[in-house]
């Protein structure tokens, strides 16, 4: 393991994730369906979308270097934590900024989740804008499904996204 110097343990240092999220408002709703470190379902109103990037905070209320257009504050993230980010990039993809402290939680399986909520709520969001209803549900398995009714063909269409 690398050594930290005492200078380093006063403030988190922050990692990079790529994804292949695009959409802000997707992201956004997939984040609500997401708990957060005190397993309380994230809210809307703790999810601040920016069109020029916001610098984010440490646990500490101290401004850091890293910015993000999406982000939840540190006292929705939970207990003793930095601020928690999605910049998008000049591709419009956006990257996950987490904070080496805040990953035990925020980690990779956290991040899955949130991949698929974020394709089911793009789905959804895509069959809004058609005009399609569709309903949500989960099997046995916990797995998502959308099932879209499709006016011309008159038959349910079927959509799984697994988690």
């Amino acid at each position: 393991f690398p050594t930290r110097r005492s200078s380093d343990l006063l403030m988190s240092h922050y990692n990079d994730f790529e994804t292949e999220i695009t959409d802000q408002e997707a992201l956004v709703r997939a984040l609500c369906r997401c708990e957060n470190r005190n397993r309380q379902q994230i809210q809307t109103g703790w999810v601040e979308t920016h069109t020029d990037p916001q610098h984010l905070f440490g646990y500490q209320g101290d401004r850091r270097n890293q910015t993000a257009h999406v982000i939840i504050r540190q006292q929705h993230v939970g207990g003793a934590a930095n601020d928690l980010g999605f910049v998008k990039d000049k591709d419009g993809k956006y990257s996950a900024i987490i904070s080496d402290y805040d990953s035990s939680h925020y980690n990779k399986m956290w991040m899955s989740k949130l991949i698929t909520y974020y394709n089911v709520e793009k789905s959804k969001i895509e069959l809004e804008n058609k005009g399609i209803e569709y309903t949500e549900t989960k099997d046995d398995k916990g797995r998502i499904q959308l099932r879209a009714k499709f006016k011309a063909a008159n038959a349910a269409s079927h959509i799984q996204v697994r988690r």
